[in-house]
């Protein structure tokens, strides 16, 4: 792809992050793109860099010259409310308007995010002046060049959005005449020993609705309310049993199995875009995987490149947790053992913080 860097890295692609390698998971799996494929974000990126060239230029020459005749603001951060109050700029932005929709529309980049665009990233196939055709002409060299003066002009557009928001936070452009920011009101300070705002009146107490003693478990096997016969191998489906979010499926083999819907790392949904290889389920986040018989951690967090590792350093490595499955012998349907005062024996301690610090209504606690 152009713009790997052929000057570094003997043309390999330079990624520390691992971004080009987000989509390969789950796609090869089940079809379902996940993360973005990288002919996404080099669209994604040559779009920028093509409106921040011009709006780079536009923003610094607005700065110096106007169009006389027109409306007449070297402030770009005010030029707009300048083209919206007068009648031939707002036509102006509508023309501008209509033009950036039907050229979105015509070169929209379709199937970008799965890898199968019908073009190259960011190739519109607009060469009115038949560079592309001169003889010695080195469209790489051309194509590369547009990408780094792209990422070139977002790196200043920026500077010029800091220079506003901050002024003095870019040394080179302090002073330009666009970037002087009005002093704006300032804002009241809330009082710290002062008077109290009136008619803030001291909420009352509130009744205790949860208890704060000990919860024990209550184990109960509960209908999932689909059939072992509606589920395909590898397939997963999510439900609530009982307040506890399980994800039930089956292995390659086609064994049934039941495992919560939560991944222990960061609590990621498995069902959106889990993966069952064999008999174990990997996650869609950071690829973290165990095995789906005893909740076994085979690997942790290895994806994406360094990403990955660095967010599974920080969280304690843990099991999945497994819950026991059955079919009915007579209708086939799914049921699952869960613990219906898990949710209650979860917010146990929450509660008992809140109604401790609370207090009685007759002085005492809980």
């Amino acid at each position: 792809m152009v713009g790997a860097g052929p000057e570094i890295n003997d043309g390999e692609i330079w990624d520390p992050l691992g971004f080009s390698k987000l989509f390969d998971r789950n796609f090869d799996f089940n079809m379902v793109m996940t993360y973005p494929h990288v002919q996404w974000l080099r669209e994604a990126e040559l779009k920028h860099g093509r409106v921040c060239m011009l709006a780079f230029v536009g923003m610094v020459t607005q700065s110096f010259f106007q169009i006389p005749g027109e409306p007449q603001e070297p402030n770009y951060w005010k030029a707009l409310d300048a083209c919206y109050a007068d009648p031939v700029g707002r036509l102006g932005v509508v023309q501008i308007s209509v033009f950036i929709a039907l050229m979105e529309g015509k070169y929209f980049p379709e199937d970008a995010w799965v890898g199968q665009m019908d073009r190259e990233p960011g190739d519109l196939g607009w060469d009115p002046l038949k560079f592309a055709k001169k003889p010695g002409f080195d469209l790489q060299e051309k194509q590369l060049t547009e990408l780094k003066n792209g990422r070139l002009a977002m790196m200043g557009v920026a500077s010029l959005a800091c220079e506003h928001v901050l002024p003095g936070s870019v040394p080179l452009l302090s002073g330009a005449p666009a970037l002087a920011r009005e002093a704006g009101p300032a804002a009241p300070v809330p009082a710290f020993c002062g008077a109290t705002a009136a008619g803030r009146a001291k909420a009352p107490r509130t009744q205790a609705k949860y208890t704060t003693q000990t919860i024990l478990p209550a184990l109960a096997w509960i209908k999932t309310g689909f059939k072992e016969s509606d589920l395909a191998p590898t397939e997963l489906r999510a439900v609530n049993l009982g307040g506890v979010d399980v994800l039930v499926g089956k292995t390659e083999a086609g064994k049934l199995f039941c495992v919560g819907n939560l991944c222990p790392h960061l609590g990621t949904p498995m069902s959106e875009g889990a993966d069952v290889i064999g008999d174990t389920i990997v996650c869609p986040l950071h690829g973290s995987s165990w095995k789906v018989g005893d909740g076994e951690l085979i690997d942790w967090c290895p994806s994406p490149p360094i990403i990955g590792p660095l967010t599974g350093l920080v969280i304690e490595k843990k099991k999945l947790a497994i819950f026991e499955a059955r079919s009915g012998f007579f209708g086939g349907d799914i049921e699952v053992q869960v613990d219906t005062n898990a949710k209650k024996a979860y917010e146990a301690d929450y509660w008992k913080g809140i109604l401790d610090a609370q207090g009685k209504n007759d002085g005492t606690y809980y």
